[in-house]
C-alpha cells in the first residue's frame, strides 16, 4: 500500500463514499419496509364475501375466511344494502358459463350489480378488496370483463400466481398504486387474511 492512500483527500472520498452507501441502503430498507406494510393493508371485520361471476372460487374464499377465524358474511349474489351489516367487501372475479346459467343471470347482469357494489361501498368508504383464486382458466373473455371494471377500484389485489400470465394485474397494480399480493393457492389465504384483519 502506498503513502498516497492515506493522503487526507483519499479519505475523505473514501468516508464519503461509505457514507453515500450507508444512506442509500438506509433509503432501500425503508423503501422495502413500506412496500412490505403496503402488501397487507390492515382491515376491519365482518367481512362480505361476494362473487362476481357465479364461479365457486368465492365459496373457497369464504372457507378460508371461516378457518381463518374472522366474522363474515357469504352470498354469491350479494346486492349492495348488504354493505350496511359488514365493514370489508371481498370481490371473488372468476366467470363461470355454469354458473350464470344456474344463477339465470348474464354478464351484463353481473357488471351491472359489481358496478353497484363498487359504487355503495365508494359511497360509505369502504375497503374492497379484488381477489381472483381461478389462475389461468378464469382469465378468459368474460372474467376479464369483471377484472377490468373491479381491479382499478380496489384498495388491495390477491391473485393466485397463474391469475397473470398476461400482466393485467401487474400493469393495473402499478397504474393505480394498488397493493398486489401473489399465493400459490386458497390454502394460503388463511395466513394472509389473519394479518390482513384487525384483531383477528
Amino acid at each position: 500500500m502506498t503513502l498516497s492512500a492515506f493522503h487526507p483527500a483519499v479519505i475523505t472520498r473514501a468516508v464519503a463514499k461509505s457514507a453515500f452507501l450507508a444512506i442509500a441502503i438506509v433509503v432501500s430498507l425503508a423503501g422495502f419496509q413500506n412496500l412490505a406494510a403496503q402488501e397487507k393493508p390492515k382491515v376491519n371485520a365482518p367481512v362480505l364475501v361476494t362473487s362476481l361471476g357465479q364461479s365457486l372460487d368465492a365459496f373457497q374464499v369464504q372457507l378460508a375466511v371461516r378457518r381463518a377465524g374472522i366474522a363474515f358474511k357469504y352470498d354469491p349474489r350479494a346486492e349492495p344494502d348488504l354493505l350496511a351489516e359488514v365493514k370489508t367487501l371481498f370481490l371473488v372475479v372468476g366467470a363461470s358459463l355454469k354458473g350464470f346459467g344456474d344463477a339465470g343471470i348474464t354478464i351484463k347482469d353481473e357488471l351491472a350489480r359489481a358496478g353497484q357494489l363498487l359504487d355503495a361501498a365508494r359511497n360509505r368508504k369502504m375497503p374492497v378488496v379484488v381477489l381472483h383464486v381461478g389462475g389461468d382458466e378464469r382469465r378468459d373473455a368474460l372474467s376479464n370483463q369483471l377484472i377490468e371494471l373491479t381491479a382499478p377500484s380496489a384498495q388491495y389485489l390477491i391473485i393466485r400466481n397463474d391469475s397473470d400470465a398476461d400482466g393485467m394485474f401487474a400493469n393495473i397494480a402499478k397504474a393505480g398504486k394498488i397493493p398486489l399480493t401473489s399465493i400459490e393457492n386458497v390454502i394460503n389465504l388463511r395466513g394472509l387474511l389473519q394479518e390482513m384483519f384487525v384483531g383477528s
